[in-house]
């Protein structure tokens, strides 16, 4: 994603002062913040992947949705690859939700899934970071009127990186391996072509309802073995390591923190 500074490296490479001055370059050593930092808008599409929605209900083939689910995150949540994702005092029950971002690059409301690509700029690697306990209350206070703001919304809950990687680079997203680990221990092995709703579609069905602009980032769902569904169940804490990789889009690596 860097071939465009390629020139200018090799130039200034020519002479050690001038290869000290690129040294921020060095991934080890340099803090990359989120590929887009300032979404207008972040959009969660819900129960979008089969296995996530049959480890929920404790069944195979347990009935999903039938029609895209969106659940809002606020801007702020997003953070870098490597920033610390900070467990809120508040819940006992992180957890992490490895995705595919798509990045909107053209925006759009009413757009047809045939043109969906058209308003994509590229993909990166999401955690859909989610206060379990906190979602379960909100159920349990009332069915009727149940949301995942307060679950899915905490500060930091939105990890994003390592870069962005234009659709180009990606001919089909649906073919993606998406992988997490948690201090070394695999937890999520999946393919992106469980998704129930695929990418176009998800943007035809969010644009009737939303008006999409350029930086919104959409996160497509994830497959199973998040921690709530581990037996017995494994939350986040404070030292913990979160490692997420996905075909084509990098690594993403991002250390937790309780708050003081």
């Amino acid at each position: 994603m860097l071939d465009w500074l390629q020139p200018e490296i090799e130039k200034a490479a020519a002479n050690d002062t001038a290869r000290q001055s690129i040294s921020w370059l060095d991934p080890a050593t340099t803090r990359l913040g989120s590929p887009i930092p300032f979404p207008e808008k972040v959009l969660v599409a819900g129960g979008n992947y089969q296995s996530h929605v049959d480890e929920a209900a404790g069944m195979k083939n347990a009935p999903s949705p039938s029609e895209p689910i969106i659940i809002l995150k606020p801007s702020n949540t997003v953070i870098g690859a490597r920033d610390a994702l900070i467990r809120p005092a508040q819940t006992e029950q992180l957890d992490y939700e490895t995705e595919i971002a798509v990045v909107i690059g053209r925006g759009g409301r009413h757009i047809a899934a045939k043109n969906a690509y058209d308003h994509v700029a590229g993909y990166c690697i999401a955690n859909d970071v989610t206060a379990r306990d906190l979602a379960f209350k909100d159920v349990h206070i009332s069915p009727l009127f149940s949301q995942m703001t307060r679950a899915k919304g905490i500060p930091t809950g939105a990890p994003l990186g390592p870069w962005l990687v234009t659709k180009d680079e990606i001919p089909d997203p649906h073919r993606l391996q998406l992988r997490c680990w948690v201090n070394g221990e695999l937890r999520q092995d999946g393919s992106s072509s469980e998704m129930i709703v695929d990418i176009p579609h998800l943007i035809e069905d969010f644009s009737k309802v939303v008006e999409l602009s350029p930086g919104d980032v959409i996160m497509t769902g994830t497959t199973t073995g998040c921690g709530a569904f581990q037996n017995p169940p494994k939350f986040l804490r404070g030292g913990d390591v979160v490692r997420m990789e996905i075909t084509g889009l990098g690594v993403m690596e991002t250390p937790i923190e309780d708050e003081k």
